[in-house]
């Protein structure tokens, strides 16, 4: 064999053993069997799919969100597929009193808490969709009434949540997953307040997560960072079809979060190209932020 072949053959089984490093990440489906997971925002989406990931992996479900009618579908459909239980609990997250109802009917319900995933977006979502897509900058419009509703929703409620649930999954040496997004690592223009909340959740739980190991507390806490992922809301509201083309199926980035919850990962990153581009930022970060005003 040549000198070049040989070089070539040994780069080649190089990157195969990356790849495979990379990619093995020790998941086994049989440990979420009877497993009991609360889950928020999951009436569509990727919550949605998530719930239908741990009913297929014979998961106890309890799914939160505010259309009751439509958790019933999920829950039904959950069952369906292998779901050992399925209840829900109707309610807007953004109100203390239903964080509070959320964990207790877990408890109730279980007895027991292996899974915290942390979802929702709740009653901010109709007024963010509208700002996503036409709404000005800060300085254009600083709506601070809006900021602090979103703030409540999407990083009070995490927090409160995660605070009533931690003596249950102390007790069970738990996982907390909480879904975020690229959007929590780069900044970028028109969505202050998104970035802001998404930023925060980083902040706080990757700091809870220090403390936990301070403390030598054995529970979890896995931060999901999401690209533009085909959800039913992304269709409905990025007029771009390119860009719709571009999003990642719904359904293997909830299998993703699933499998990152499972193996008690520090963060996971999905699509491929997120992970790149927070390296990007840490690296390079006037690089990032202009690369980031000439596309938006």
């Amino acid at each position: 064999m040549s000198r070049l072949a040989c070089g070539s053959l040994t780069v080649l089984l190089g990157a195969v053993a990356v790849g495979i490093y990379w990619n093995y990440d020790g998941f086994d489906p049989e440990s979420l069997r009877g497993a009991t997971v609360v889950i928020t925002g999951f009436s569509s989406g990727i919550g949605e799919q998530m719930a239908y990931q741990y009913a297929r992996l014979g998961a106890k479900i309890l799914i939160t969100a505010r259309r009751e009618e439509r958790l019933k579908e999920v829950v039904a459909k959950a069952k369906s597929l292998g779901a050992q239980e399925a209840h829900y609990v109707a309610g807007d997250m953004g109100k203390a009193e239903d964080c509070e109802r959320t964990i207790q009917t877990a408890k109730e319900k279980f007895g027991r808490l292996d899974y915290l995933v942390l979802n929702h977006v709740g009653s901010s979502r109709p007024k963010m969709q509208e700002k996503l897509l036409t709404g000005p900058s800060w300085d254009q419009d600083p709506d601070t009434d809006y900021f602090v509703d979103f703030l409540n929703v999407n990083l009070v409620s995490y927090v409160r949540l995660a605070s009533l649930a931690l003596p249950l999954l102390k007790e069970s040496s738990g996982r907390i997953v909480v879904t975020s997004s690229i959007w929590g690592k780069i900044p970028w223009p028109n969505v202050t307040y998104y970035c802001s909340a998404k930023f925060a959740l980083d902040g706080f739980f990757s700091s809870l997560r220090v403390e936990l190991m301070k403390a030598q507390q054995d529970v979890s806490v896995t931060l999901a960072i999401l690209g533009l992922i085909k959800t039913q809301n992304v269709i409905d509201h990025v007029k771009n079809e390119e860009v719709v083309k571009t999003a990642a199926p719904v359904d293997e980035a909830a299998m993703a979060i699933v499998r990152g919850g499972a193996t008690r990962a520090r963060e996971v990153y999905y699509p491929f190209y997120t992970w790149p581009t927070t390296i990007l930022r840490a690296l390079l970060p006037q690089v990032l932020d202009n690369i980031v005003i000439n596309i938006s």
